[in-house]
């Protein structure tokens, strides 16, 4: 498939939680294979955990590196819940804050001499890739997707954290008299995005979902408060990965396991290097599975 590799020049990543680390782990996998060259990649559109996946790829780190920090930084450090944080959420709209996506982002920002105050027009202009991230101004309803043409003067971590502040766990953004959220409650994977402003088909590699197994998302009397809010996103989710983009067909797609996970789970995971760890090869499985079985027929045709 070494032939198609050097037409991938947009890279779409849906949002889904802890699903991100498999969502990264395709990514890897198939840019170690050669399927996609970064050099190559004009523009990169994520929703929530994928527009932070989108700026990790805009920033060009080896995938040492990378492994390094999303594997072996002590996260359990950075989400911490107890009962102050629960009454506090309260008041604030959400367990955490903006903090989260900087814990996120600003480390390997700063290693390539950007900073919390770098605009989206500045982290264009350094990496020539245009990062286009997904978020939803809940006055309105509507979806805003911002980038360096749309939203120049924003900073990169308010528009990531505008896309990934998933409500109750973190709080919206407020910003001129709006409100921000989630972009996964109306686009969470921005597909369409890509298309509409004229890329084609062939030369995307999209990263979805899969539907989810409605066996397991039920609300049962064991249920807890976070487990009903868990539930009620992953259908909103569900849906908004769906309905919008079915009528885009892709050549270069792979849906990813939606896993239903609580809050708490998510937290958990976010804490363990073990789980991160088989989040992401789960990906890589995901990837092999998808890849060689094409590429071996590929191979048998040739010879």
């Amino acid at each position: 498939m070494e032939h198609e590799s050097r037409n991938i020049k947009h890279l779409v990543i849906a949002g889904g939680g802890v699903t991100g680390f498999s969502a990264y782990g395709v990514l890897r996998e198939s840019n170690k294979a050669g399927f996609w060259h970064i050099e190559n990649i004009e523009s990169i559109y994520g929703t929530s955990i994928g527009a932070v996946l989108a700026i990790y790829m805009a920033l060009k780190y080896s995938w040492e590196d990378l492994d390094d920090f999303i594997l072996k930084r002590p996260w359990q450090h950075v989400f911490k819940i107890d009962i102050h944080g629960t009454f506090a959420a309260y008041e604030n709209r959400g367990v955490y804050d903006k903090r989260i996506i900087e814990e996120f982002l600003l480390p390997p920002m700063l290693g390539k001499d950007f900073d919390a105050t770098t605009t989206l027009l500045e982290f264009y202009e350094q990496t020539g890739i245009a990062v286009y991230i997904n978020s939803v101004e809940l006055h309105s309803y509507q979806s805003v997707v911002m980038s360096y043409k749309t939203h120049p003067e924003w900073t990169v971590i308010d528009a990531v954290y505008c896309s990934a502040c998933l409500p109750i766990l973190l709080s919206p953004l407020l910003k001129d008299g709006k409100c921000y959220i989630d972009g996964g409650a109306i686009v969470n994977y921005p597909l369409e995005f890509c298309i509409e402003n004229g890329a084609e088909p062939d030369e995307i590699f999209g990263i979805t979902l899969a539907k989810v197994d409605k066996s397991v998302n039920t609300i049962t009397e064991e249920s807890t408060l976070f487990d009903y809010i868990s539930i009620l996103m992953s259908k909103v989710y569900e849906h908004s990965c769906h309905d919008r983009s079915h009528d885009y067909k892709l050549k270069h797609e792979i849906a990813l396991e939606n896993t239903m996970i609580s809050i708490y789970d998510m937290i958990k995971c976010m804490s363990s290097m073990e789980q991160r760890l088989l989040f992401i090869t789960k990906g890589v499985d995901l990837w092999n599975r998808w890849y060689m079985p094409t590429n071996i027929q590929e191979n048998l045709t040739i010879s």
